[in-house]
């Protein structure tokens, strides 16, 4: 009569894009030739684990059971890839072969590279893998994966050996800890971006910035060249809060996935500068590699496009369904994969191909129709998701003058307490839909805005003087809320539509 086989099961996951993917590890033993097979659609990763977890297993004092052992990871179907599957494999191995204590029963998840040492490495995707882990009786992740943990809200315990997590479930000192991300856990603000009172001479500018900042609303800014359109569209960073630990977490995640999470424990928002010559993969990401691009990861931050008419119109148009939608979208395989992408658009460039256009004393080289062509490189379906559109022209005089006095930090400060104050009061009116703000909600609800019969119908005459679509109209009335956070109001007024109408001409 043969051996009876002994099998048990770890649980773990691996990352497809940025969705979690659950797993199941069986790990059989059985008597024969000393053999080691991995199966389940694996990639070389998970094969040469073989070598590290033997390695890993002799360093840290465990036997390498006699016999054949087969490493089952489901489901069987999907490829698989990545050396976090080393330590629950491990772990497996050792509860086969009777050298960890456990229960009938016992569900662990465990995740981590192994060195040959024994070490526990951590792993690109952590904080995507290590959500949803709360029902395990043991859950095991590597120590270096504590920022990951935290994002993730990981309940179990982080250990820098083998020996070490094997010693706490044998021991009976295993306890689990709710790890959760707070703002103590990454830097503060570096302020290294331009302040906005280093602007000089263009209030309509510099209203517009504020009245973006605070409700997250798209915009351009056209100009000649050298007046401080780039400047300006750098200064909106230095506006917003600074990132809550749920947005941290979210961005995290995405950064720590392509392996950039190094350059991202700060509490600034993500400040992407895309060029002109950017490849529509680099933009919105890659399908065949699954990479975030550009969009992805400004999540929760700003995009800023310099030099905006120098783009193709189809990567401008690449970004009319992400700034709607606040995601981007693949197919692959039969399969459809999404990445967040909650972005504030930035858009800087030239009225028109001499750039004079909106200057009182350097007349405009270019004809009504060189300017018409160069402006309508940005499609009118793109400039219809565009919230505001401000101009800027040459200083002169005691406004030149002032550009060497050094920057009003009582002036920026008050903006950056205007704008946290407006971003309170749209966290509180969507509080039902959390991270939604005025420019990135879609409501026109007259109740939810605060918008009386009268204001609705000014609107509405505003809008049609304008030949504005039902998007524009929408943009009209956050916009005005916006205006009317910013002085505090619950109920909006029709100033503040009068004001929202200055920004809707191109």
């Amino acid at each position: 009569m043969g051996s009876r086989i002994k099998v048990v099961r770890i649980y773990s996951c691996y990352a497809d894009g940025l969705a979690r993917v659950p797993t199941e590890i069986e790990i059989s033993l059985s008597p024969g030739l000393p053999t080691f097979d991995v199966i389940g659609l694996c990639d070389s990763t998970i094969r040469e684990s073989r070598g590290r977890i033997r390695a890993a297993l002799i360093s840290s004092g465990f036997v390498m059971p006699k016999g054949h052992i087969t490493v089952s990871i489901s489901p069987a179907y999907l490829h698989k890839g990545g050396s976090a599957f080393d330590l629950p494999t491990a772990l497996g191995i050792l509860c086969v072969s009777g050298q960890i204590s456990t229960t009938a029963n016992m569900k662990i998840y465990a995740e981590g590279e192994l060195g040959l040492t024994g070490e526990l490495k951590g792993t690109p995707g952590a904080a995507l893998r290590l959500r949803e882990t709360s029902g395990f009786d043991i859950a095991i992740a590597p120590s270096a994966e504590k920022m990951s943990a935290a994002c993730a809200k990981f309940s179990g315990m982080l250990f820098d050996t083998l020996a070490d997590a094997v010693d706490s479930i044998n021991s009976g000192s295993y306890s689990p800890i709710d790890h959760e991300l707070s703002t103590d856990d990454y830097l503060t603000d570096s302020n290294e971006y331009p302040d906005i009172s280093c602007i000089k001479g263009q209030s309509k500018a510099m209203r517009a910035l504020l009245i973006a900042a605070a409700g997250r609303h798209n915009i351009v800014i056209l100009g000649s060249p050298g007046c401080g359109k780039t400047m300006a569209g750098q200064v909106i960073r230095g506006l917003m809060p600074q990132l809550a630990p749920k947005e941290a977490s979210d961005l995290y995640t995405i950064y720590e996935g392509i392996g950039s999470s190094d350059e991202l424990i700060t509490g600034e928002r993500p400040f992407r500068y895309i060029h002109p010559g950017i490849s529509l993969s680099g933009l919105i990401g890659s399908a065949g590699s699954l990479k975030p691009g550009e969009l992805s990861l400004a999540h929760n931050g700003i995009v800023f496009a310099d030099e905006l008419c120098e783009f193709k119109p189809d990567i401008l148009d690449a970004m009319r369904i992400p700034l709607e939608k606040h995601a981007v979208s693949f197919a692959k395989d039969g399969k459809r994969y999404e990445f967040p992408a909650s972005f504030m658009f930035v858009g800087a460039g030239n009225p028109c191909r001499c750039g004079m256009f909106y200057e009182n004393k350097v007349r405009c080289k270019c004809t009504p129709l060189v300017r018409d062509r160069y402006l309508n490189k940005i499609s009118g379906p793109f400039a219809d998701r565009i919230d505001i559109f401000t101009e800027m022209r040459t200083i002169s005089g005691e406004d030149l003058k002032s550009i060497t006095s050094v920057s009003d930090e009582d002036l920026s400060r008050a903006y950056r307490e205007q704008v946290s104050a407006a971003w309170a009061m749209q966290q509180e009116r969507y509080k039902n839909a959390a991270g939604t703000f005025n420019g990135s909600s879609d409501s026109t609800d007259a109740e939810l805005m605060r918008a009386d019969k009268g204001v609705i119908e000014y609107a509405s005459e505003i809008a049609e003087k304008l030949t504005s679509s039902p998007r524009g109209f929408g943009k009209l009335i956050r916009v005005g809320r916006t205006i009317a956070d910013l002085d505090g109001r619950a109920d909006m007024r029709k100033s503040d539509i009068a004001e929202a109408s200055v920004y809707r001409k191109r």
